[in-house]
C-alpha cells in the first residue's frame, strides 16, 4: 500500500477530523472546512448514484445526508480498508438510507466492469495531492480511470492542496515539506493551471477557484474518447 494510504490507521482516523479538518484546513491551508469545503460539498452532492474516491473518514457525505436523500447508491473507493470501514459506518450512522458499496481499489486503474451502473456525481476531496506523481500526468490518469464509469451528464468535483503557484504560510510550508518527504503528499509541482488543463482535456465545462492554497474544482459533461 502506498504511504499516502497506509498512514490512515484506525488510530489516525480517530484524530483525522480534528487534525486535518479543523487545524490544518483552517490554519495551514487557509481553506476552512465549515465555511468553505463542507458547503462546497453539499452544493454538488446528489444524483441517483454517487462515487466518493479517497474517502478519509467519510466526513463530507455524512454531513451532506439531506442533500443525498434522493441518491439511491453511494460507492466508496479507497486503497485502505480501514478508511472504507469508517466511512461506511459513519454514513449509515448519519442516517443515509440508500445502498452503500465499498471497493478497495487503486484509482490509477480502471474501475471494475462488474460495477452495475454509472455514476451521476464523483467526489475527490484531498485525494489528488496524495497521489504519487504530478499534474497533469497523475490527474489525467485518474480521469482516464473514472470517466468510463460516469454518466454523460455527470459532475466531478473536489478539492486538492497545491504546491506550485501558491504562497504557503509558515505552518503550511512545514507540513508540505514533512508530508512530501514521507510520501504522504506528492504535490510540490501541482499547480492550478496544470489541473485546469487536465480537466479541460476531459470535460466540456470546468470551474476552479482558489481558497488559500486549495483548489476547489467542478467539471461537468465528461468527454469520451476511443482509446
Amino acid at each position: 500500500m502506498h504511504p499516502s494510504a497506509q498512514i490512515y490507521t484506525k488510530l489516525v482516523l480517530k484524530l483525522y477530523d480534528f487534525i486535518v479538518l479543523s487545524i490544518s484546513n483552517g490554519y495551514a491551508w487557509r481553506c476552512p472546512t465549515q465555511t468553505t469545503l463542507l458547503p462546497f460539498s453539499r452544493e454538488h452532492a446528489g444524483g441517483e448514484a454517487h462515487l466518493d474516491v479517497g474517502v478519509g473518514t467519510g466526513y463530507y457525505p455524512a454531513n451532506a445526508v439531506t442533500h443525498l436523500a434522493r441518491t439511491e447508491e453511494i460507492t466508496f473507493v479507497d486503497l485502505n480498508p480501514d478508511t472504507l470501514e469508517v466511512a461506511e459506518s459513519r454514513l449509515r450512522e448519519a442516517g443515509y438510507k440508500g445502498r452503500i458499496e465499498t471497493l478497495e481499489h487503486d484509482v490509477f486503474l480502471p474501475l471494475p466492469t462488474s460495477m452495475h451502473k454509472r455514476f451521476d456525481s464523483v467526489s475527490l476531496f484531498y485525494l489528488l495531492h496524495c497521489l504519487p506523481g504530478s499534474f497533469p500526468a497523475k490527474s489525467a490518469q485518474v480521469l482516464h480511470s473514472l470517466i468510463p464509469a460516469m454518466t454523460d451528464d455527470a459532475t466531478l468535483y473536489g478539492a486538492t492542496i497545491l504546491g506550485e503557484g501558491v504562497e504557503h504560510n509558515w505552518l503550511g510550508q512545514k507540513l508540505m515539506d514533512l508530508y512530501n518527504a514521507k510520501g504522504v503528499f506528492s504535490n510540490i509541482r501541482d499547480s492550478q493551471d496544470k489541473l485546469l488543463a487536465s480537466l479541460k482535456e476531459r470535460f466540456e465545462e470546468v470551474e476552479i477557484r482558489l481558497v488559500g492554497v486549495v483548489a476547489l474544482f467542478v467539471a461537468r459533461q465528461p468527454i469520451r474518447r476511443v482509446e
